[in-house]
């Protein structure tokens, strides 16, 4: 497979050196070597300026510019250091870069993002509580609400075989993406692909059940909410001409995110693959989606996918379709 068939050429993997974020590491790096990309990896510190004035509001002492300048320059040539040496034990094999970011992690991601055309970013994450995930926020989630590329949130490593990706589609307009993106992995990666939805038809269990007629009309409308869900999987991968790669259909009912956990656990899922409409400002705090339920509830990678609208063009090379097949799928028992 040539490197113009692969999903990601130009990988961001972002390091803050913790433990969660060499789990981060070591997943960018098999998927670039199996995908033939190149693979930046960047440490952000903060601003000179803001840095001084956080940590010293009350001190009588005004830095010059050339202090401001020193520190910030120190900051910088220590975070090199660290890329380095991180560098030096992964370089074999990898088209490989180190870049030192300045400011607050999720902005200064978001902006080398869209001036470097990376096609995919890499994080850890530590997970927060409810309170601290509702009034600061992680970098993670930030990135899942706000970065235009595809977001990987690393949890586990990418297994060295027998990988399973499931890509969980609503059937709105980002499904397509989603199911591209997670059809490619797989067939770069050497993994099997499950494509999930879920329908919900408790707004047919609110009056209760009167008759047995009642009671079997019930049934019939949830036969047909699955046999539609199923036709619709159907109709998206047949509009889809993915390279090699076949997929299993899973259609249930209930509530989403709890069902794309459940499903990715009795998989055994290296990889969950869904898309998210990308908020920003008071909404992405107090209303969520899908996706961030999950990420904050799974106990495995996740990678989001944003609507088409949102997506970074890369400047440095051209998307190029490999040899296309169609899709096959089987529906799981």
């Amino acid at each position: 497979m040539n490197r113009s068939s692969m999903s990601f050429q130009n990988i961001l993997l972002a390091t803050d050196f913790s433990d969660v974020a060499e789990v981060a590491l070591q997943s960018a790096v098999k998927i670039a070597r199996r995908c033939e990309a190149k693979l930046t990896i960047a440490h952000v510190v903060p601003d000179a300026v803001t840095a001084l004035a956080v940590s010293a509001p009350e001190v009588v002492w005004a830095p010059t510019v050339e202090d401001v300048a020193r520190l910030q320059k120190d900051l910088c040539e220590g975070a090199e250091e660290r890329l380095c040496n991180l560098a030096a034990e992964v370089h074999r094999g990898l088209d490989l870069d180190t870049t030192v970011l300045i400011g607050a992690p999720y902005f200064s991601i978001i902006e080398s993002v869209k001036q470097n055309g990376f096609d995919l970013v890499m994080v850890g994450t530590r997970g927060m509580s409810a309170v601290k995930r509702l009034f600061v926020g992680s970098t993670a989630t930030r990135l899942a609400r706000a970065c235009p590329a595809p977001v990987w949130i690393a949890r586990r490593e990418w297994p060295e075989d027998r990988a399973t990706i499931l890509a969980a589609v609503d059937l709105s307009p980002v499904s397509e993406r989603v199911v591209r993106v997670a059809a490619s992995l797989a067939a770069a990666l050497g993994a099997r692909l499950h494509v999930l939805n879920v329908y919900d038809t408790a707004e047919l269990y609110g009056a209760p059940t009167i008759s047995d007629e009642v009671r079997a009309e019930f049934h019939w409308h949830r036969r047909r909410a699955r046999r539609e869900a199923f036709d619709r999987l159907e109709q998206l991968l047949a509009a889809l001409s993915i390279d090699d790669g076949t997929a299993t259909f899973h259609v249930s009912q209930g509530n989403a995110y709890q069902v794309i956990k459940s499903t990715a656990r009795r998989l055994d899922a290296g990889l969950v693959v869904m898309g998210s409409i990308g908020r920003r400002g008071l909404s992405a705090l107090l209303i969520g989606n899908t996706a961030e339920k999950v990420l904050h509830a799974l106990d495995r990678s996740l990678l989001i996918v944003k609507p088409a609208e949102l997506a970074v063009m890369p400047p440095t090379y051209s998307a190029t379709s490999a040899r296309e097949r169609p899709l096959s799928a089987t529906l799981a028992k």
